[in-house]
């Protein structure tokens, strides 16, 4: 797979995918979220849509992104992807207790395991070497 390609399909599209779901249904902080600027916000979507496809899809963007970075050839990989996979899960478990801002959704926790499986899933086109050195 090209390069390019790699990196538009596995962290350019999610991300862009996640910012315009979150944008049409939940609003911008800097936009009034009404019917006027955003014709899709009043449409009937489930809330898991809304509220936990994004962070899956920002989540599986940033796995694939230090996958991609780091190539797994080194021992900055697996502390890089342990780091954001921990990070990201205790970030919402601590919302539950109040020790970070924020309103615990288990649904969260269910979006960051399915954005691991489809990464570990597509891990091996992913790992590919974005350079070569010879």
């Amino acid at each position: 797979m090209k390069q390019y390609l790699k990196i538009l399909i596995h962290i350019i599209v999610p991300i862009f995918l996640g910012t315009t779901v979150y944008a049409f249904w939940r609003g911008l902080y800097f936009i009034d979220p009404s019917e006027k600027y955003f014709p899709f916000y009043s449409a009937n979507v489930p809330d898991w849509i809304k509220y936990n496809l994004p962070d899956g899809l920002w989540f599986y963007a940033l796995l694939s992104s230090v996958t991609i970075i780091w190539n797994n050839s080194s021992k900055y990989y697996y502390i890089w992807l342990l780091s954001a996979i921990i990070f990201s899960y205790l970030t919402e478990i601590f919302q539950a207790f109040h020790f970070v801002p924020g309103t615990f959704d288990l649904n969260d926790l269910l979006a960051y395991t399915t954005a691991v499986i489809f990464y570990s899933i597509n891990f091996q086109k992913i790992n590919q070497p974005l350079f070569t050195i010879k």
